[in-house]
């Protein structure tokens, strides 16, 4: 990624973003701090390489790296208008963050990230509601794709939206309840995610970044797919992951490990 218009307000975008996802995810702040604590319990070292997978405009970045001031990220997206606002906003942080564009629908998208693309080079993978997008057989392949790019002893957490089963009690109790929180911080004056998007939408500074972003999408919206938390464990397992499971919920976002 090149760098991008420093004067265009990046930053404003940026936290605009982390409030928005906060009305969508109301216990994003804990979800963030319970996503540290596994990962620097799991992997206590202070110059952790992690790779920010399906990573947005570098929430998990931007927190990790104040939090471990010897770790480096590098940060990967399909999304040029997210990808745009995240390094307008925090830049390379002394070579220490590093923005790929990278499709992981693509079965080689692994070749984007060069030489970080290398067996053994990550001692994390980490993603926050993101990767739901992906549909079952491209998410079993992301997961063997991070496995082969994970040192020994490395560690997957993926924090996203964790379904019960389709049609049963426990998702209808579980969306109304998400539903009337959303509400509420929508009432209080929280951000929709389409109001967000209108905004982007206004900023001269990125019409050439949503221009090719149209052409990923070319219908507009995706599909939701959101994988069951019992599929992802499964997957995580298939792709080599000695141990998988849910170490933190919320309702339904949850936060799934997967141990190499």
């Amino acid at each position: 990624m090149t760098a991008t218009n420093l004067t265009a307000p990046w930053s404003d975008l940026l936290a605009r973003w982390d409030g928005q996802q906060t009305v969508y995810v109301k216990a994003r702040d804990r979800l963030y701090e319970a996503l540290f604590e596994i990962l620097t319990h799991l992997r206590p070292a202070e110059n952790l390489v992690v790779l920010d997978l399906a990573c947005g405009p570098g929430a998990i970045s931007s927190r990790l790296l104040r939090r471990l001031p010897g770790a480096r990220s590098v940060a990967v997206d399909i999304d040029p208008v997210l990808l745009a606002i995240g390094e307008g906003a925090l830049g390379d942080q002394d070579g220490r963050l590093r923005w790929v564009q990278a499709d992981l629908r693509d079965p080689d998208w692994t070749t984007a990230l060069g030489a970080d693309g290398a067996p053994g080079t990550f001692d994390a993978v980490l993603s926050s509601t993101a990767l739901h997008w992906l549909d079952p057989a491209t998410l079993v392949a992301t997961y063997r794709h991070t496995y082969q790019l994970l040192r020994p002893g490395g560690v997957l957490l993926n924090a996203d939206y964790l379904p019960h089963a389709d049609g049963s009690r426990l998702r209808a109790a579980c969306d109304e309840i998400a539903l009337e929180r959303r509400n509420h911080a929508l009432a209080d004056g929280g951000e929709s995610w389409e109001a967000w998007w209108e905004a982007v939408s206004a900023e001269p500074a990125l019409a050439d970044a949503l221009a090719k972003r149209a052409t990923l999408w070319p219908d507009g919206a995706r599909d939701w797919t959101g994988a069951t938390h019992h599929f992802q464990e499964s997957a995580l397992r298939e792709a080599g992951f000695a141990e998988a499971g849910v170490v933190w919920q919320d309702l339904q976002t949850g936060i799934i490990a997967g141990l190499r």
